[in-house]
């Protein structure tokens, strides 16, 4: 079984939703990282429960970063 996925490039609707698809992948392991990072921050924190805010945010940031994810870019 085959699919093929069709954009006209120059619809910005349609290339918006081709960036959306060539990013996924790279969406997905963000993800996966940021997940490996809370986990982390969850275990390494006093009482296992509270984390600052901050470090979560710089963790969600740093990840994305890693896989070049820019959520503007792909939200408009």
């Amino acid at each position: 079984m085959k699919a093929r996925l069709t954009f006209d490039l120059n619809e910005p609707d349609e290339a918006m939703a081709h960036l959306r698809c060539v990013k996924s992948l790279d969406m997905a392991l963000a993800m996966w990282t940021f997940t490996g990072k809370l986990r982390k921050l969850v275990d390494e924190s006093e009482d296992g429960k509270y984390l600052d805010e901050k470090y979560v945010w710089e963790a969600w940031q740093e990840a994305l970063d890693e896989h070049d994810i820019s959520i503007d870019n792909l939200i408009n």
